[in-house]
């Protein structure tokens, strides 16, 4: 399926506008009532109704959530592998000024990737439920070449290598 998500808690598969989102916190997606019923002990914690505008944004494709904050790429780079130079919005400094008006400038701190991107939190053992990516659900650190990766998303950030322990 091109648009498909993974319910966390059931593992049912369905395009993602076949589930249902908390009316709350428009994070969590559901099957059902009975989905929903089981995951609020769980989600209880993570569940907000916030005047933060961003936590429409916080759920994924997979049903994981991101828990950390969403911030404004606004510092300017150099990419290592071909030497352009990147500014506000994680874009070339020639494109910049056009993507101040976009979503696609900020990042999410749980795990370094860009706001645009939903197809799950890849926190590797920070957040309060397990990490969804391939490697830690087969226990295995990040390879090399991405953990070590550089660009302008994960600066400043100290994110873990996984595989998550749960």
């Amino acid at each position: 399926m091109a648009d498909a998500s993974q319910r966390f808690r059931c593992f049912k598969v369905a395009p993602t506008r076949s589930f249902k989102r908390c009316s709350r916190c428009r994070g969590a997606l559901y099957c059902g009532k009975e989905c929903q019923e089981t995951d609020w002990p769980d989600h209880r914690e993570l569940c907000t109704d916030s005047d933060r505008w961003y936590d429409k944004y916080r759920g994924c494709r997979d049903g994981s959530m991101h828990e950390g904050k969403l911030e404004l790429v606004t510092w300017e780079w150099t990419d290592p592998d071909d030497g352009t130079r990147m500014g506000w919005g994680h874009t070339c400094i020639e494109e910049a000024e056009d993507l101040k008006r976009k979503f696609e400038a900020f990042r999410w701190t749980c795990c370094g990737t860009g706001a645009d991107m939903n197809f799950g939190c890849d926190h590797h053992g920070s957040g309060s439920k397990p990490c969804t990516c391939d490697f830690c659900r087969m226990g295995k650190l990040l390879p090399d070449d991405m953990y070590n990766e550089q660009n302008g998303h994960r600066m400043g950030l100290r994110l873990r290598r996984g595989p998550d322990p749960r």
